[in-house]
């Protein structure tokens, strides 16, 4: 072996080892410049110090004296170059080095992990949601291939959990972590899923309010659009049950504006059956807790005391000659708690 091949493969052994130069050079009782000649092909360890190095590296001195084979010339790029990609969170290099290597070595299982790890993480950093959810599939993919070869391999099992809950599969994600034997990791992994489930809906929800708030005040056909489809994007979470019910109030009063008495009636009736989706009849001292999201939540009495306010508004008085408007009145009256 040559001086600068040594020096190279020195490195990654002491960075696969976790040591850094002055840590080796303490434990060796040298200064960390020696450490540091070394691994610049400068000069050769004194031959006193092979057999203690070899020790601290984890490895013979045989195959410290000797040269990598070409698999372990590309884990040495991979350690050499991984501890710096994760701090700055280049996923993209690792990625990249991952796919380099498994064109030489196809089948080689821990590359392919990494490249499936690497898709992962990659996702978890793009902000365009196509790019996430395929960098998500591909490492769905993969994963799930490594675990059909290996149904042993622990690491592959739990990161496709991972994987599934990344993409919204929740249910597949649960199916499987009951089927792995791994339980308490998959158990964990499932959980903090949840977690960032419930913090990711109350940053949309959070969001929601703040843009809805605008959206209301202003009250025309674009803002009532836009609120649509706000509330479609965040599921119309029942924190946001009053923008819900004043969407379809909005709709209705500006097709009652412009005479539209079809489309006025279709969406008090929408309105109506949204509030009824939230104080399910006969039942509304059950329904409370919908609303304890709410800073100050309504009563179920005041949901249905709001939605008979909004069916007997000025603006709705030539309507009421609309065959099934009476209708509509009466089983919205018949439902309001005593």
């Amino acid at each position: 072996m040559d001086l600068e091949i040594f020096a190279a493969h020195l490195r990654a052994l002491r960075q696969k080892a976790g040591l850094s130069q002055e840590a080796l050079a303490a434990r060796l009782g040298v200064s960390a410049q020696s450490v540091s000649k070394w691994e610049n092909a400068s000069n050769w360890p004194e031959a006193a110090l092979i057999l203690p190095l070899a020790r601290l590296l984890g490895v013979s001195a045989d195959e410290l004296l000797t040269e990598p084979t070409p698999r372990e010339e590309w884990e040495r790029r991979w350690q050499e170059i991984e501890g710096e990609c994760w701090q700055r969170g280049d996923h993209a290099a690792l990625l990249s080095l991952a796919e380099a290597a498994l064109k030489e070595w196809p089948g080689d299982r821990a590359f392919r992990f990494r490249r499936a790890n690497e898709e992962y993480q990659l996702a978890a950093l793009t902000e365009d949601e196509t790019e996430r959810l395929r960098l998500l599939h591909l490492s769905e993919g993969h994963f799930s291939e490594l675990l059909r070869e290996s149904p042993d391999y622990e690491d592959a099992g739990v990161m496709l959990v991972q994987t599934l809950l990344g993409q919204g599969k929740r249910k597949e994600a649960e199916a499987l972590a009951k089927k792995l034997p791994w339980r308490e990791k998959t158990e964990l992994v499932l959980r903090r899923g949840k977690a960032r489930e419930k913090a990711l809906r109350r940053e949309i929800t959070k969001t929601a309010v703040e843009l809805l708030n605008l959206l209301q005040s202003d009250g025309s056909e674009e803002a009532c659009s836009l609120t649509e489809a706000l509330l479609s994007a965040a599921g119309e979470p029942k924190a946001l049950v009053w923008y819900a019910l004043n969407l379809r109030l909005q709709h209705a009063r500006l097709r009652g504006e412009r005479g539209e008495s079809e489309g006025t009636m279709a969406a008090l009736e929408e309105l109506v059956n949204v509030a009824r989706s939230y104080v399910p009849p006969r039942a509304p001292e059950e329904t409370g807790a919908l609303f304890d999201s709410l800073p100050a939540p309504p009563s179920p009495q005041e949901v249905w005391l709001w939605v008979r306010g909004a069916l007997a508004l000025d603006c709705f008085a030539a309507l009421r000659a609309h065959p099934g408007f009476p209708d509509l009145e009466r089983e919205a009256e018949g439902h309001l708690p005593a």
